[in-house]
């Protein structure tokens, strides 16, 4: 796995330049990435399929992100950002004695001159506040946590792997949307999950260009791997893997989409589990919870090597579609 090298560097693993993503596409391990469904969360899906724990993939999705073009765009606009936050009006019970501070709140004010002894100075009012906590605030602060996990990722094993001339431009980054995050607009917001109806108000509400830089982190952050990333991160023993994955998808003719479940990625009554990967079923390929094994030779030396069914359905190198399926189906 790589880690970001450039000032815009967003992604785990760099593409490699010109007609890269024609090239990633044609490898097996790009291609399953391709087919994922966007319902299954990137980070638990790359996990996977590659092996690589969720926690070390948190890391490094977190220092390139501090990395990205997109941080940087977000972190230079704070500034005049802060000055413009929405708000909204927040209503509070206020108790008042011998006065009236906003609407009359009948029923608890009943209540209140009940515990008061029948005290008839009491009265509970409706009062109002402007609040900083509307929905285009609590994004702009997953953002900024978003990028401030930075810091952490970088003390870690994952951080270690960064080059030298990186560590200081990513930390910085970091250590600013940290200091940002702390301003007393922001503290007390909290991060909340974005519905879909919220989501379609503010990319379409006045606000909708101000927030396209907020929104551009939310998206690297969730989707922090493209296809060639996935080629990338799989070692060897992981690519011959996924080409055996993909040769029986495309012989049995099978969906598509790919999607997340118990830990593995399934595909109708496929599923595939890297064997260094916790979940339940089948490690490595299966149909119907029959595993499918392929050359053992390509994987014998892979330190998950002994994790593998060693019986099952082979498939030799040479079967095409029809003679796979004549194998599957016998």
């Amino acid at each position: 796995m790589t880690t970001p090298g450039s000032a815009s560097g967003a992604s785990v693993a760099e593409p490699a330049p010109g007609g890269a993503d024609a090239h990633h596409r044609a490898h097996p391990s790009a291609v399953l990435w391709h087919r994922r469904s966007p319902r299954s969360p990137a980070l638990a899906s790359a996990a996977a399929l590659t092996g690589i724990d969720i926690a070390t993939l948190a890391d490094a999705n977190a220092i390139a992100l501090a990395a990205s073009q997109e941080a940087r765009l977000l972190l230079d606009s704070m500034e005049v950002r802060l000055r413009t936050l929405s708000t909204t009006v927040e209503t509070t019970a206020e108790r008042c004695i011998n006065s009236v501070r906003g609407p009359i709140m009948w029923s608890e004010t009943i209540t209140a001159r009940a515990n008061a002894l029948g005290n008839d100075d009491v009265f509970v009012c409706m009062g109002t506040s402007r609040s900083f906590d509307t929905v285009e605030n609590q994004l702009l602060v997953d953002a900024l946590e978003s990028i401030a996990a930075a810091v952490r990722a970088l003390r870690g094993p994952t951080g270690s792997r960064v080059a030298a001339k990186d560590v200081e431009r990513i930390a910085a980054a970091a250590a600013e949307a940290a200091r940002w995050r702390r301003e007393p607009r922001l503290a007390g917001i909290k991060a909340k999950r974005l519905t879909g109806r919220a989501a379609a108000r503010v990319r379409g509400g006045h606000r909708g260009g101000q927030m396209s830089a907020v929104l551009a982190v939310r998206r690297k952050s969730r989707e922090p791997f493209g296809p060639g990333d996935l080629a990338a991160l799989s070692d060897p023993w992981t690519r011959s893997m996924h080409a055996l994955v993909l040769r029986v998808m495309d012989a049995l003719d099978h969906p598509r989409a790919l999607t997340l479940s118990d830990g593995g990625m399934w595909s109708g009554d496929l599923s595939f589990r890297h064997p260094a990967s916790p979940g339940r079923g089948t490690a490595g390929l299966a149909v119907r919870g029959r595993p499918i094994l392929g050359l053992q030779s390509e994987v014998a030396n892979a330190p998950w090597a002994h994790l593998l069914p060693t019986t099952g359905i082979a498939i030799p190198v040479d079967f095409g579609p029809e003679q796979i399926r004549d194998r599957l189906t016998s």
